[in-house]
């Protein structure tokens, strides 16, 4: 919310600072930037002192970042305040989705991962739809909302405190899991032509063991220190995994996916407010209800049905699972944000009824959600082992990539025009699509 919410405010922040349009974009271009690579500090701090002690800190000073924007009286010490916003939010984006594969299982993981998505992605869309009301109505404008944002992270820090126990935990390991783990893939192809005629029972042989649940108040201590993990080593280890495509291809996928719908978001203003539109803030604020049906509707298409479909695939392959399974979750609505990229590109040139641009903004808006949650998922399960570095490269570069097209969003569709720059969208979303060919099929391979 608090990331993207001053969108709406861009022409308040010009006549207040009296800065260019281009400058009052810094506001959001480097509070994203952060918001990527806070990920190479917050992760590994995870790792060492846990997971909850992480995510406090962050919250405490989100909570801090955003009092300081509220009282800012300077352009400069309001982008400073944002630039440390960034860095306190990006603990959410990495460390949250660690949770969800330390808790849940594998077939839920999906549904899990979607509402963290979709949480994640909403705060894009309901932040400007509050901040349009606030900034118009409001005597305080923008630092109005910026105290809301700060009543929320408060609520947020107290909520974090209790409800959030510490989820780092090392599993012991027994003979018959290292067993397990030597099966390679041809043993699960042999696994699938044998015949059911000979299929034996037998008993398990691993020993059971009891988890003794924490009393409250030890679940309440803020540090879990692992002597076992290098901090040093823990912030240069995920930069090996850059060598695996799937990586790669999440990173792409995820970056190419958040692209379009950023990019509307940032020109929104400069698009709706003058005529033909005449847009107030407000106005362009209920623009985002449109962000947010294709929030919805995302969540469930790459959530539950993406479970539904992986299930159903790995019933008909004799219940052998692979992480490339879940890639086929990608053929439902595969071409949604694609063809949402097409009808902005010409509605936003053409100045068509801005309900044309709504109806392009939702679909786009979906391939926020839909296709970075199965990326997600997909990576989660492919190196399950390393998820926390495989999430904290996603975060980084995806955020990068993503930079690389906001920093001069503004200028290139002045410039350009929406045509050229949602085509291009278009190309690179569908290139997405064309990759995610190759990892099914030789996917395997690769593990191999």
């Amino acid at each position: 919310m608090a990331g993207a919410g001053p969108a709406v405010a861009t022409e308040n922040f010009m006549q207040d600072f009296s800065k260019s349009s281009d400058q009052v974009t810094q506001l959001l271009t480097f509070n994203f930037l952060l918001l990527g690579i806070g990920n190479i500090f917050w992760v590994p701090l995870a790792m060492k002192f846990g997971k909850r002690a992480s995510l406090l800190v962050a919250m405490a000073l989100q909570l801090g970042a955003l009092i300081w924007c509220a009282l800012a009286k300077s352009f400069d010490s309001l982008l400073a305040a944002r630039i440390v916003l960034g860095f306190a939010a990006a603990a959410g984006e990495s460390i949250v989705p660690e949770l969800v594969a330390d808790i849940f299982f594998l077939h839920e993981r999906a549904t899990m991962m979607a509402i963290y998505v979709i949480m994640i992605s909403g705060g894009s869309a309901i932040g400007p739809l509050i901040a349009g009301f606030m900034v118009q109505f409001t005597a305080q404008t923008w630092r109005s909302y910026f105290w809301l944002c700060a009543g929320l992270a408060a609520a947020n820090l107290a909520l974090l405190f209790f409800f959030c126990p510490e989820s780092n935990f090392r599993r012991p390991e027994f003979e018959n899991d290292r067993e397990l783990e030597m099966v390679s893939a041809g043993d699960e192809e042999a696994a699938e032509k044998s015949d059911s005629s000979f299929v034996e029972n037998v008993s398990a042989s691993t020993p059971g063991y009891t988890i003794t649940l924490l009393p409250f108040k030890e679940r309440l201590s803020l540090i879990r220190y692992d002597t076992s993990i290098s901090f040093l080593k823990a912030l240069i280890e995920p930069l090996r995994l850059l060598r695996h495509p799937s990586v790669l291809w999440a990173i792409y996928a995820y970056g190419c996916s958040l692209s379009p719908q950023i990019i509307m978001i940032f020109t929104m203003t400069t698009l709706l407010m003058p005529p033909p539109y005449n847009f107030s803030s407000s106005d362009i604020g209920l623009m985002e209800i449109a962000a947010i049906i294709g929030f919805v509707i995302a969540c469930f298409g790459g959530g539950y049905m993406s479970d539904c479909i992986t299930q159903y695939i790995v019933k008909k392959s004799n219940g052998v699972i692979r992480p490339e399974q879940r890639l086929v979750s990608l053929l439902p609505g595969m071409l949604i944000a694609p063809a949402g990229c097409i009808v902005l590109a010409f509605a936003c040139q053409n100045k068509l009824n801005w309900v044309a641009i709504a109806f392009g903004f939702g679909m786009v808006s979906f391939g926020e959600v839909y296709t970075p949650n199965i990326a997600l998922t997909y990576v989660v399960h492919r190196h399950q082992k390393h998820a926390a570095q495989c999430l904290v490269l996603i975060n980084i570069f995806k955020n990068i990539l993503a930079f690389l097209f906001l920093y001069e969003a503004v200028t290139w569709v002045t410039s350009q025009g929406f045509t050229q720059v949602y085509m291009i969208m278009f190309m690179l979303n569908m290139l997405t699509l064309i990759l995610a060919v190759p990892l099914y099929f030789y996917g395997p391979r690769e593990r191999e």
